[in-house]
């Protein structure tokens, strides 16, 4: 049962990450498409889902304990919050979420340390900041409501 689970999860989670990728502008001529690598990315776990799923059908059915049932609700869970995060980029931008998030995906790793989970909230928006939009020139989504990057720029 958890293997369905789990490939009923990434199957939804590719969907809605394949849906994303169709929403980046087409490529002007000569230039190559950015939702290519998402894209891609995102058929492949479908694929795989796919692979799970079959190799779970073909399993025999064994007893089911307790431990499936709680990394059930632990995958939909951390699915649940990818799905919040990804969306909270509209209204907050980047940065927000992001410090939001980090504690919590952290927590649910096993991350038990109270000075790592509050460090987390600022190390990890600062140094995925960096990364993507320092180093690799990625545009920073800002956000509708509230961009705490504006905040802080002035």
């Amino acid at each position: 049962m958890r293997a369905y689970a789990e490939g009923l999860v990434l199957i939804v989670i590719s969907l809605v990450a394949l849906w994303g990728a169709w929403q980046v502008p087409g490529a002007t001529p000569g230039d190559t498409w950015a939702g290519i690598v998402p894209f891609s990315a995102s058929l492949a776990l479908l694929l795989l889902s796919g692979v799970m799923i079959l190799g779970a059908s073909q399993q025999t059915a064994t007893g089911e304990d307790k431990t499936d049932h709680a990394a059930t609700f632990e995958f939909i869970g951390l699915f649940l919050i990818a799905l919040i995060y990804q969306q909270s980029f509209r209204w907050f931008g980047y940065l927000l979420p992001t410090a939001i998030v980090a504690p919590i995906v952290l927590y649910m790793f096993g991350v038990r340390s109270w000075i790592g989970l509050a460090l987390s909230v600022v190390i990890c928006p600062l140094v995925f900041h960096v990364i993507f939009f320092e180093l690799l020139g990625v545009f920073p989504p800002f956000g509708e409501v509230f961009d705490l990057l504006d905040w802080i720029k002035g």
